[in-house]
């Protein structure tokens, strides 16, 4: 299996999509697999947590989502 290197217009899409999207998305837009899209970004230090707005929550149980 051969690996593709990382372009910097690929590293740059990376950063610009990280915390706005979920690591699946990235990785498709990428042509990559997750994990090849975790580990390079925890390479260069970027989080792909989910960014949220201030006072917005996922649905959950707890607040109402069970109920809809």
């Amino acid at each position: 299996m051969e690996r593709r290197r990382w372009s910097a217009d690929d590293i740059a899409k990376l950063r610009s999509m990280a915390r706005k999207f979920p690591t699946s998305t990235i990785a498709a837009e990428l042509g990559r697999g997750h994990s090849a899209t975790v580990m390079k970004a925890h390479q260069l230090r970027i989080s792909l947590s989910l960014h949220t707005k201030r006072g917005s929550q996922r649905p959950t149980a707890d607040n109402g989502a069970a109920g809809v």
